[in-house]
């Protein structure tokens, strides 16, 4: 019993730990002397942007604002991942930040379940579920604004098109679209206007824009770009056509998601009638479903349903989800 006590106070120490560094590290990315600091300078040298949205932009490429927890990090590559993650989700933590506060959540929640005295099976899943709880917010807001992005595209690429038609070159069109357009795809434009700006070639700030928009839509842009780079011709028709193309492509993939919604709504149906069913009977006849419990062949029955309700679940998915 001893070493029970010791384990959670050890748990608990870690836990306070991890919780308390996250929240200094948030403070220092957002809230600190030197983010003020670099908000005001870039103040000074530019009105045209926000400070606020230039400093989240700037400070991109860095694990972390201590030098060497952030050479350390950067040892391992499969970070680059959530960096990508936390660019394309526009979120303006550090990959130390969220590491803190999944590590943070992931023993707070152990230690909790712990002192409730729960199952260890339910405190390995709210510890993963906790642990996880910050990286599926995080692809949460990302989906929701690459969506964006792709219904704003064609409309930036119809202002890009009229500017070089009214003269401006293709660097001063990309700035102009940053300025005049919606937001968030005014940003990522904006921030390729910059870069090539500050000395980057219109190659690698096209490549650039579309690492970090996950789209299939921008990657046609960049295509058509690179390759008018290379033969030369008209950049504004092609731009013209090409948001008149994507525009049509989001018309048919709104087309689609209708005339399969029909399938999706079955699929959810199917998916929770046996949890429904199963609450209804254990209120109106909890003897019923007994039988599942006590009985030695019960256990295998509901494990074989799962089974059964997982595989259809996903073959109802994989029907349903057509990729155009």
């Amino acid at each position: 019993m001893d070493y029970w006590a010791y384990l959670i106070l050890i748990l608990a120490f870690l836990g306070l730990f991890g919780l308390i560094e996250s929240f200094i590290m948030l403070w220092r990315g957002w809230g600190g002397a030197e983010a003020k600091r670099l908000r005001q300078r870039l103040k000074v040298i530019s009105d045209e942007v926000s400070s606020e949205n230039t400093t989240q932009r700037l400070k991109r490429g860095a694990y972390s604002a201590n030098p060497s927890l952030d050479r350390f990090l950067k040892r391992f590559r499969q970070l680059a991942v959530l960096d990508r993650l936390l660019r394309q989700a526009n979120q303006p933590y550090s990959v130390a930040q969220v590491i803190s506060v999944t590590v943070g959540l992931g023993f707070a929640s152990m230690f909790t379940t712990l002192v409730l005295g729960s199952a260890a099976l339910t405190i390995l899943f709210i510890t993963c579920f906790a642990g996880i709880a910050p990286l599926m917010i995080l692809q949460m807001l990302r989906r929701s604004r690459m969506k964006q992005l792709e219904i704003q595209l064609p409309d930036a690429l119809d202002l890009l098109g009229q500017a070089m038609r009214a003269g401006h070159a293709f660097s001063s069109a990309l700035r102009t679209v940053g300025l005049e357009g919606p937001e968030p795809i005014a940003t990522e434009f904006r921030t390729t206007s910059d870069e090539i700006s500050f000395g980057s070639s219109i190659r690698e700030g096209i490549l650039n824009l579309a690492n970090r928009v996950d789209s299939m839509d921008m990657r046609y842009f960049a295509l058509a770009v690179l390759i008018q780079s290379e033969t030369g011709g008209n950049l504004s028709n092609l731009m013209l056509d090409l948001a008149k193309l994507i525009r049509e492509r989001l018309k048919l993939r709104c087309t689609v998601k209708v005339l399969a919604a029909e399938g999706r709504l079955s699929g959810w149906i199917l998916g929770l009638l046996p949890f429904g069913f199963a609450g209804l009977m254990s209120v109106m006849n909890p003897d019923y479903l007994t039988f599942f419990w006590k009985d030695p062949s019960g256990w295998p029955i509901v494990k074989l349903m799962a089974v059964l309700l997982v595989i259809g679940v996903i073959w109802i998915r994989s029907i349903t989800n057509i990729r155009v």
